[in-house]
């Protein structure tokens, strides 16, 4: 469903991303684990087609998206469906009408089509009957299920999540990613996860990669990651500071 195929990514004369080659297979979670600043949120932003490789093709349900004009590119996004960091909400709006935010931009619906649609997509997420207030008063939690909720309005073949627990308690952690799987499951979606959660990681994974210095330098099952004889990875799994990756 998702091919990242020998891309590469500079800022000026910063490399982040040198020769990145990961596959995702349709109908499963994949997460992407590595340090901070190592280029994870990069790459998502190339898959949704916000940034462009300097080389390297991004392959879309076997549509190349990577020299894509706007309207084609457009189309292809109405595939997938973003859980961002903070769950970038819109605070000028209630609960309900930011998950009709993609039916609006995207759609013709009816106004009552698309209350129905916002209830159950809310009810997907465990949040039935909060359509009226505002994200403001929400706790980190359940803005998180809120964005998620917006996420998968049009019902897109795949989800992207970055940094889906950041900021919440190791109970809301557990919750979100719970959540992460059930709906993954109960969609059929091909799931794409970037994650400094380990625990979470091998909770809610098919697939894990490592990310470092631009490359995947391992990936494989939970149990062949958690089994893997490669030093930067059992490093980084067990938060060691001691290792091959320096701490700076």
């Amino acid at each position: 469903m998702i091919k990242i195929l020998d891309v590469h990514k500079a800022f000026g004369e910063h490399q982040v991303l040198r020769g990145l080659d990961l596959q995702c297979q349709g109908g499963e979670t994949t997460v992407i684990i590595g340090r901070s600043g190592g280029g994870k949120s990069v790459l998502l932003k190339h898959v949704i087609g916000l940034i462009k490789p300097d080389a390297g093709r991004i392959v879309i349900d076997d549509e190349d998206i990577t020299d894509l004009g706007e309207y084609r590119l457009n189309r292809t996004r109405r595939k997938i469906g973003m859980l961002f960091q903070n769950a970038a909400l819109f605070d000028s709006m209630n609960v309900g009408d930011n998950v009709a935010f993609p039916l609006v931009e995207h759609t013709r619906m009816s106004g009552r089509d698309m209350r129905a649609v916002v209830a159950e997509k809310l009810r997907l997420v465990g949040l039935s009957g909060i359509e009226d207030q505002n994200p403001a008063n929400l706790s980190g939690g359940m803005r998180k299920r809120v964005g998620l909720a917006r996420a998968i309005a049009l019902d897109p073949a795949i989800l992207l999540f970055d940094e889906p627990t950041t900021g919440l308690d190791p109970i809301m952690c557990d919750a979100i990613n719970r959540l992460i799987k059930e709906t993954q499951q109960k969609l059929g979606v091909t799931a794409l996860v970037i994650s400094h959660d380990i625990e979470g990681a091998f909770q809610i994974a098919d697939h894990i990669a490592m990310l470092y210095e631009g490359r995947i330098i391992a990936q494989g099952t939970p149990d062949e990651i958690q089994n893997s004889d490669n030093p930067y990875v059992q490093q980084f799994i067990h938060g060691r500071a001691e290792g091959p990756i320096q701490v700076v």
